[in-house]
């Protein structure tokens, strides 16, 4: 009888209504966290004496009364707050009725809701809920069918992991995409300001909302999959525009406010353009698209839109030639002021690329340059401004990132898509030259199996002098190069990023006996261990709060090492999969597809019990919750995604 009831109040003017909504609208309407949705001009989410409701959106609500149905829990707080009064009931429309696209549909919403406040209030709950219920899923189809087909026609999973990708793309004043160029505008949809957040409820809003790394990691799996192909593209060209130094923004801050110390951002960047081009229908349009340069040089002040207008493919290949020239720079405004716990020295960023095997390097001991970015913050263990997990050298996701950039456009040259035939380059104290595309390819090709590789101990002649620092063998190493030799050597998550963008680089069965060694030692319930446990350095639990004379801890210093993420877990099942498919005659794929529906079972249930409704940054030891942790993370989310796609596509050859 409610369900009847609910639905007789959408009619024609209700679907109308919806179909004038876009995506980052059903952001609004459906989610927006407390910060979020205070800088909307709103007081915050709503209140009950249970506490806060995790989004002030129809979700926030839906969240909580899933459970009120679950148990027919009359005596919940939510339900004795609508039997006390109508505040819910209002807050739910009323907040609607502030922003001029949602304005129409927050005044159906309080006609809707407007002839609960007669009934008798013990009768309230049930039809508020059947009501919310209804618009809700209503809501939920809507994003459904605005997305591609991998999701509308995709499993219950894919459909919840999709709407991942409404909670975190939203409009937000204080988190802008630099402005695109005139001449790009055209072309963006209407959604040139939609920007990604990395994570809710700690990186929603301000300079905290856009990462450059966070953002293109996720930009495949929230953004390609689900068919969001026009935020996508101008969050490409957005980030492309604040190309400074060669490099990308680790924190975008509105592009003028920039920061530019970390090495990967402009890799992963570079990823996203090729997965563009590879993923959207006539996707390499994209290359010719006018991007609006912020800092046309190093040292110019910001520029306003379409001054300084290149095409996509030319600030590619600055971005590679700048590598390969080497970059070396000081960050802008260095101290205390840009960040209270870096140490002088480590404000000084270089990069470039090793010529003798055409590996990415960079960095330093004392900043974090990778994903792994904990610097210290005690002063009572004495950890303030020591990176925890340098990762300096030539970092393995790296490599393969750097591997996958040089193939593909050796391949697009080859096809006559891209003019420029490589870079040029200081070779061996040599005159400078030319390296062709191809060239570069066959040298990281050559040089990757012999420097990464950690063999049986019998036969092993490479490694002799480092004997000491090898922990475990059969594996690949994490990084070439590093200023402490030992971190080399450590047992982390990142040489399958490099298996999956860069799969070639990888002799088979090399690759398959290291991934059943990290699946032994690092693969958790959700995520995966940074760190091997048995390294000197393992610390599992992850507490940022706390303050001690603990060097390795204290303040959350074992951010990256032991704690078990989420998104790494996305690319070991890639990896996973693509070399069950070679490695004896692929008598493996089977059982790895069983597999990875035994982890997304267990992200399923996570996802589907978790009050925000979304998949954590990272948990602590046996995934145990972490109470730092963010309640939702974009590249959690993604990488998912990530995988459901490639399986898809996988189960149709098996």
């Amino acid at each position: 009888g409610d369900a009847v009831v609910a639905e007789a109040w959408f009619g024609e003017h209700f679907e109308l209504l919806l179909s004038r909504l876009t995506l980052a609208d059903l952001n609004r309407i459906l989610y927006r966290c407390d910060s979020e949705e205070r800088e909307d001009g709103c007081g915050g989410v709503y209140g009950l004496k249970s506490g806060p409701l995790p989004y002030a959106g129809i979700e926030g609500v839906m969240s909580v009364l899933a459970g009120v149905h679950l148990r027919n829990d009359q005596g919940h707080p939510m339900s004795n707050n609508l039997r006390d009064g109508n505040w819910l009931i209002e807050f739910t429309s009323n907040r609607l009725g502030l922003h001029e696209k949602t304005k129409e549909l927050g005044s159906l919403v309080e006609k809707m809701f407007d002839p609960l406040k007669r009934l008798p209030r013990y009768l309230i709950p049930a039809y508020f809920s059947a009501l919310l219920t209804t618009l809700s899923r209503k809501l939920q189809q809507l994003a459904w069918k605005s997305m591609s087909t991998f999701v509308s026609q995709g499993s219950t999973f894919v459909k919840e992991l999709s709407l991942g990708s409404v909670q975190l793309c939203g409009r937000l004043p204080s988190s802008p995409l630099p402005p695109l160029s005139p001449k790009a505008t055209a072309a963006s949809g209407g959604e040139e300001n939609v920007t990604l957040a990395a994570g809710l409820p700690h990186f929603a809003t301000g300079y905290m909302r856009c990462w450059g790394r966070d953002t293109f990691i996720a930009l495949r799996g929230l953004l390609l999959t689900t068919g969001r192909f026009k935020e996508a593209r101008n969050i490409i060209l957005g980030f492309g525009g604040c190309l400074r130094h060669g490099l990308i923004p680790n924190l975008l801050a509105g592009g003028v406010g920039a920061r530019y110390n970390c090495r990967d951002a402009v890799w992963w960047w570079l990823q996203s353009v090729q997965d563009y081009c590879t993923i959207v229908p006539k996707g390499m349009d994209i290359l010719s698209a006018p991007v609006s340069r912020l800092f046309p040089t190093d040292d110019s002040e910001p520029q306003p839109p379409g001054k300084a207008d290149m095409p996509l493919r030319d600030v590619v290949q600055e971005a590679l030639q700048r590598h390969s020239s080497g970059i070396s720079f000081r960050e802008r405004n260095a101290g205390p002021s840009l960040d209270q716990n870096m140490k002088p020295e480590g404000f000084d960023v270089a990069v470039g690329i090793d010529w003798k095997t055409g590996f990415v390097y960079g960095g330093s001991e004392w900043n974090c340059g990778t994903w792994m970015d904990k610097v210290g913050e005690s002063d009572q263990a004495g950890n303030r401004g020591v990176p925890a997990t340098p990762r300096d050298g030539s970092a393995v996701e790296l490599v393969g990132l750097c591997k996958s950039a040089v193939r593909w456009l050796s391949q697009m040259h080859a096809k006559g898509v891209y003019k420029e035939k490589g870079v040029m380059a200081d070779t061996e104290g040599l005159e400078e030259r030319l390296v062709t595309w191809s060239q570069w390819d066959e040298m990281i090709q050559e040089s990757f199996e012999r420097h990464f590789w950690i063999p049986d101990a019998e036969g092993d002649v490479t490694h002799i002098a480092d004997a000491n620092f090898v922990h475990q063998r059969t594996i690949y190493r994490d990084s070439v190069g590093a200023t402490k030799r030992f971190a080399d050597f450590q047992l982390r998550p990142n040489f399958p990023i490099a298996m999956t963008v860069a799969p070639e680089l990888f002799v088979p069965e090399h690759a398959w006996k290291a991934l059943t060694m990290t699946e032994t030692i690092l693969l958790g319930k959700l995520g995966m261990a940074t760190l091997d446990p048995k390294d000197w350095a393992y610390r599992g639990v992850y507490d940022n709060s706390q303050d001690s004379g603990s060097y390795e801890t204290a303040r959350g210093f074992n951010y990256h090492q032991g704690p078990e993420w989420l998104w790494v877990t996305g690319y070991f099942l890639r990896a996973k999969l693509h070399f069950a498919q070679v490695v004896d005659g692929g008598v493996h794929a089977s059982e790895t597809v069983q597999l990875i529906h035994h982890v997304v079972a267990r992200h399923r249930e996570a996802l589907e019990t978790s009050q925000w409704k979304g998949l954590v940054e990272l948990t602590n030891v046996g995934g145990w919750e972490c109470k730092d942790s963010c309640a939702v993370q974009a590249w959690s989310m993604s990488c998912m995604l990530d995988v459901l796609y490639d399986v898809g596509k996988i189960k149709t050859r098996l």
